[in-house]
């Protein structure tokens, strides 16, 4: 047993630590991020706020 307790594991870190990521793989990753963040920069529209509004 571990005295560590809630120290995660070497292996818990992730099966492709260390390895290169490929370039695909990449462009990915980056075209999710930048949907994401696009999504998050925008408003939420008046009409929504409206109705949550009348919910609460």
């Amino acid at each position: 047993m571990s005295s560590e307790s809630g120290s995660p594991s070497p292996k818990a870190a992730g099966k492709d630590d260390g390895k290169k990521i490929p370039r695909k793989v990449q462009d990915v990753n980056g075209a999710l991020r930048r949907a994401y963040d696009s999504a998050v920069d925008e408003s939420i529209p008046q009409s929504m706020l409206d109705l949550l509004n009348k919910l609460s």
